[in-house]
């Protein structure tokens, strides 16, 4: 048997042969990926089913590409979303051509069965776990049965392997963890990403003609750039999600070598395209400008050439970039049409710069801008076709791959969807609304945004292999910018696939004339223009009209637009300059003012659009150049023009060559943190030798039980430095820092559990199958079944994704917050802060109510239990309320324990009388009032026991309860049903412990009762 050496073991050689081309060929065997390529093939040398997980962009199907590529074995890849159904990937009957039969066609997973192919099941976790287990035989005991078709069982044929992929479940849109009882067959490998040395080393055998130095200069700025992203310096605010990794450089690399782009200026240029072009906060611009001009050694931004284009012998030239063009004056045509200014001649050359090295392009956006004013020039000015791609919520895979439909008459036969014909026609493929589709469409277009760029269609398409974008055709994508944290965005796993470039802001005076003197003659009309829409705009902002509407009226550049197209069609030079003012006003009320619902307002803004225009004064020559701009022509530029910036030499393309080599790679060194403290509160000494835990210095936890009291530690978590840095000096049991501050440390952390958390609390998905006499996707069972006389008529597949938006509906939850000032040391004051605040937040936005109580015996007399009630159950909750929720719990923990069985005595207090399901969250050390040295002795103390009978009283009138024990004694476990342990290892992942277990009680107590 011939074999191949692939990471050190030997791999039988297939003969079935590479159907995947040379996808996977460039893989660079560093450490990591030798180690990666073990921990797979071993498995799959077995025959065992494999899943990769990792991070966007580590590799993951490259590895099994590069695996199949050295041992020439065929590749059988499709795309799991939330939508994917058994018969996508099992089979399903397809009509014959001549209408006049039925042939079953095998899915992807069939086929691969059947042959012997390797089959990639691409983002597995996006798929309900009830359809994967479909096909559970098939990765549990190498079979799949037929019971969509024939029923027959087919075993797996030599060479065939499950490999599953998938990103992490943690702060990725879309996906959930797969249960246990699917991951226990599987062989699970995390693909971890390179480290810095193998990156370099990757990229030095790819692009050898960037040279070391330069190399590095762009890891360090992308590998900088994604530690702000994580660490919520950068792109905090604008409520996206990024993710800079290899990907990115390899981009970046290519860019540079096919345009020579190493002079500073050109070097500065893609940098920018790439680590600042996707921001949209000015403060991170001006934060990602600063680190690569550091990093290159300038001083000053390097100035470029404005872009200029021209169309010349079947190309389109953009500077130092080139597009193929088959229809030089269909292309001449296109740029005659469009207003350039500056702002819109840089934008095109960011996504020329795109189109010209074949990367997917983002374009994205504000809804206030207008990106379909330039859209021509890149998807329609290279002369190819163009698909669009409108998506919306709702909206089924097969609306926009196809289905089986009624062709002619009573004939039923394939219909290719938009994105299919698209494909098939080799031109270009412009994606809209890319916001308004969920996980369940957009990403079923992985396959195509990468490497791949290709496409699986269903099998009742009748064809097999995936269909592939031609050479010249490119991606487009369209998605607004997102406004709120309730409104759907891509993943940045998605967005990763993509080169984003921000549509510009052409709100400006000087920009909006310039469009407007492209339509209409420059003079006092075209400044009155503008200026009336610079005042609309900041009358709207600051509601000095629309002040009675729950959202402000919006004017964009398409009002602007509109109003000329007015006058552009009006406009009569018989009427002269009153006529002309006349059409002027009646557009701008057109276009504006008809808008306004308020009469009063209405008035006032046309008393304003008529003073505007009336000291208009047009010149003679008005309408003749009027009638001139209508029949716009593309003047070339002059050869000294052209000349400066155009040098067909710099448009050259060479192979890339090289063959990769191992090179042993280090790791990274982490360094602990000393912090020296003053006291607060225990009767030992403080300061370096402070105690509390067995992490710390001094007596490294001697005596801790029975000693009370407690100090700061030092820990080595990188995250908490800053925090511990803007400490102020701590009094009176008080984390003396504000909301601000806290969230300026802690905000990122919050924002990916607050992430992680919403997917708990997030809508089910259920597919529901109907069947209908009318409608568009017609199933071949039900029609063959109708056809033999055995069935009715209702034949057209109606299947829908379902989301239950109130499964939520009748939650409560309550929570008990311990302020003893006996457990009050930083860990555990962060760790109640920050999972009250991320709790707090993920319960609003689902519309769960929940009330916070702290309780202690403030005057240490053991007489009472003093009850602040933060936050009530049918308070709101908002800006102001988190502010005194947090201030609330930050302060004061002067108090001491109580007997906290009396706590529940009452317990209905807590919860409104329309309660459901009633959730109780109680958080403290559960010691009792009197800690005692052995952990047995407060266990069995008469507090606790007590304090589990009334728990266990109150289990059986259906409250649920949730302990959340603090410090080193396990204690909760011994006491509630469910509890989970905060200790000084893991209280910075205090939020997302109580999340889970909030978020398993929810589904498994709420959902089985309703």
């Amino acid at each position: 048997m011939q074999t191949v050496e692939i990471a050190g073991l030997k791999v039988p050689v297939s003969k079935s042969g590479n159907n995947s081309g040379s996808l996977g060929s460039d893989l660079v065997e560093t450490d990591s990926t030798v180690r990666n390529l073990q921990n797979i093939l071993y498995p799959m040398l077995e025959g065992r089913p494999v899943l990769l997980i990792g991070d966007a962009g580590v590799g993951k199907n490259a590895l099994i590409y590069y695996i199949n590529h050295r041992r020439n074995h065929p590749t059988s890849r499709f795309s799991f979303n939330e939508d994917t159904l058994p018969e996508d990937l099992i089979g399903s009957y397809r009509l014959l051509l001549d209408g006049k039969g039925f042939a079953w066609a095998d899915g992807p997973l069939t086929s691969a069965v059947r042959s012997g192919a390797t089959f990639v099941a691409d983002e597995m976790n996006l798929c309900p776990p009830h359809v994967i287990k479909r096909f559970s035989t098939v990765y549990e005991s190498n079979y799949l049965e037929l019971i969509e078709g024939n029923g027959v069982r087919i075993g797996a044929a030599n060479g065939f392997n499950f490999i599953g992929t998938q990103n992490p479940s943690e702060g990725f849109e879309g996906r959930k963890p797969l249960p246990f009882d699917i991951t226990r067959y599987y062989s699970v490998v995390y693909v971890d990403p390179h480290s810095p040395d193998e990156i370099l080393f990757i990229l030095n055998k790819l692009y050898p003609e960037m040279g070391t130095e330069l190399l590095k200069s762009c890891i360090r700025i992308s590998l900088e750039t994604e530690t702000r992203v994580v660490s919520g310096t950068i792109g905090k605010g604008d409520l996206e999600k990024y993710h800079f990794n290899i990907r990115n450089l390899k981009r970046l690399c290519a860019r540079i070598i096919g345009l020579k782009a190493k002079e500073p200026e050109l070097l500065f240029r893609e940098l920018w395209n790439f680590y600042i072009e996707p921001f949209r906060k000015t403060e991170d611009r001006i934060s990602q400008k600063e680190l690569i001009l550091k990093e290159m050694g300038l001083g000053s931004v390097p100035s470029l050439p404005e872009p200029k284009f021209e169309i010349h012998k079947g190309f389109l030239y953009c500077n130092d970039k080139q597009i193929p063009v088959s229809d030089e004056t269909k292309a001449k045509e296109i740029l005659a049409q469009i207003p350039m200014p500056l702002k819109l001649r840089e934008f095109a050359e960011k996504v020329y710069t795109a189109v010209a090295f074949q990367e997917n392009v983002l374009i994205e956006y504000s809804e206030e801008q207008d990106p379909q004013l330039i859209l021509p020039m890149f998807t329609e000015a290279n002369g190819l076709p163009l698909e669009t791609v409108h998506l919306c919520k709702g909206i089924h895979t097969s609306d926009i791959i196809g289905a089986l439909k009624p062709t002619t008459g009573s004939e039923v036969g394939w219909v290719d969807g938009p994105l299919t014909k698209g494909i098939r026609e080799g031109g270009n493929i412009l994606i809209t609304n890319l916001e308004a589709a969920g996980a369940e469409l957009v990403e079923k277009l992985n396959m195509l945004t990468d490497d791949a760029r290709s496409l699986v269609l269903p099998p009742e398409s009748g064809e097999t292999a995936p269909i592939a974008l031609k050479e010249n055709s490119r991606v487009f994508a369209m998605k607004l910018f997102r406004k709120t944290k309730s409104t759907p965005t891509i993943s940045r796993a998605f967005r990763n696939r993509f080169t984003s470039v921000l549509f510009p802001d052409l709100e400006d005076p000087e920009t909006l004339q310039e469009i407007l003197n492209f339509y209409l003659p420059e003079g006092d009309l075209v400044e009155k223009m503008s200026d009336f829409h610079a005042k609309i705009k900041d009358l709207s902002r600051k509601r000095t009209i629309g002040s009675a509407n729950l959202m402000p009226y919006t004017f964009g550049l398409s009002n602007l637009l509109h109003w000329k197209d007015h006058i552009h069609r009006y406009a009569d030079p018989k009427a002269g300059t009153e006529g002309l003012k006349e059409v002027a006003f009646r557009g701008g009320k057109i276009a504006y003012s008809n808008q306004i619902s308020d009469p009063a307002e209405r008035k006032e803004l046309e008393r304003i659009l008529e003073f505007q225009l009336s000291g208009i004064e047009i010149v003679s020559e008005f309408f003749q150049e009027l009638e001139e701009k209508k029949k716009k022509t593309l003047t070339p530029s002059s050869a000294i023009e052209k000349s400066r910036w155009w040098d067909p030499e710099l448009h050259k393309r060479e192979p890339l060559t090289g063959k990769a080599k191992l090179k042993n790679s280090g790791g990274e060194l982490r360094k602990g943190l000393e912090i020296n403290t003053p006291p607060t509160g225990g009767s030992v000494k403080e300061g370096a030798d402070a105690w509390y835990g067995q992490e710390t210095r001094g007596n490294m936890g001697q005596g801790e039980p029975a000693g009370g009291g407690g100090a700061w530690g030092f820990r080595t978590e990188e995250l908490y430095k800053a925090f511990l840095a803007k400490r102020r000096i701590l009094w009176e049991y008080t984390v003396q820092a504000s909301l601000k501050e806290f969230k300026e440390v802690f905000g990122r952390n919050l924002e990916e559990v607050e992430l992680n958390l919403e997917r708990l609390f997030d809508p089910e998905i259920d597919i529901n199958r109907m069947y209908r006499s009318e409608g568009n996707r017609i199933d071949t069972r039900k029609y063959i079944s109708f056809l033999s006389g055995k069935g009715d008529s209702k034949v057209f597949d109606k299947t829908t994704i379902d989301k239950d938006e109130e499964k939520l509906k009748g939650v409560e939850v309550a929570f008990l917050v311990s302020k003893a000032r006996r457990i009050f040391n930083f860990e555990y004051a962060v760790a109640t802060l920050s999972a009250m605040l991320s709790s707090a937040h993920i319960l609003d936005e689902h519309d769960v109510n929940f009330s916070v109580t702290a309780y202690s015996d403030r005057l240490n007399r053991k007489d009472r239990i003093d009850l602040v009630e933060i936050k009530r159950i049918d308070e709101p909750y908002d800006a102001k309320k988190e502010e005194e929720m947090f201030d609330s719990l930050r302060s004061d923990w002067q108090g001491d324990s109580i007997e906290e069985y009396q706590l529940l005595e009452k317990i209905e207090s807590y919860f409104s009388p329309e309660a459901q399901t009633r959730i109780l969250v109680m958080i403290s050390d559960f010691r009792g009032q009197r800690g005692k040295a052995e952990i047995e002795h407060e266990i069995q103390s008469r507090d606790n026991r007590r304090l589990k009978a009334e728990i266990l009283k109150h289990s059986n009138k259906n409250y649920v309860f949730l302990g959340v024990g603090l410090g080193r004694r396990y204690i909760a476990e011994h006491i509630f049903p469910d509890s989970i342990q905060i200790t000084s290892e893991n209280f910075y992942n205090m939020p997302n412990l109580i999340g889970a277990e909030l978020g398993r009680l929810i589904l498994t107590h709420h959902s089985s009762r309703n």
